[in-house]
C-alpha cells in the first residue's frame, strides 16, 4: 500500500508537516479552555462534581443567601460566606423554612429550645 503523503508548511523555524501543526493547535486550544470549567456549580446545598452530590460549605451559604434574597433581604453569596453573624441572622429569623433545614444546621430556630 502506499503512504498518504503530508503536505509540508513553511513556518518560521522552517518546514512543518500540516498534521503536526494541527495537532499542536488542538492542543492550545484543549488548554485554554480548561480554566472556564472550574466555577462551582450548586444543586441546593449540594455541589455538583463528576462523581455525584458532595455537600460543601459554599454550597449550603449560597442556599442561605438564596432562601434570604426570596424573602426580601439584600444580602449577596459573599456576605454571607465571609460574615457569619450575617448567616446565624438568617438561620433564626428563616430557619423554618424547610429550604433551609440542612444548610443553617445548629443556627435553625429548632435548636434554640
Amino acid at each position: 500500500m502506499q503512504r498518504a503523503a503530508s503536505k509540508r508548511v513553511l513556518c518560521w523555524r522552517g518546514v512543518v508537516t500540516l498534521p503536526v501543526t494541527v495537532g499542536v493547535l488542538a492542543a492550545l486550544l484543549m488548554a485554554g479552555a480548561a480554566p472556564a470549567d472550574a466555577k462551582i456549580r450548586c444543586k441546593g446545598i449540594f455541589q455538583v462534581n463528576k462523581t455525584g452530590l458532595v455537600s460543601t460549605q459554599i454550597c449550603r451559604d449560597r442556599q442561605i443567601a438564596r432562601v434570604a434574597r426570596s424573602y426580601g433581604w439584600r444580602v449577596s453569596d459573599a456576605e454571607v460566606s465571609d460574615n457569619p453573624l450575617k448567616k446565624v441572622q438568617i438561620c433564626q429569623a428563616l430557619g423554618g423554612d424547610t429550604r433551609l433545614q440542612g444548610a443553617c444546621g445548629a443556627y435553625g430556630p429548632q435548636s434554640l429550645w
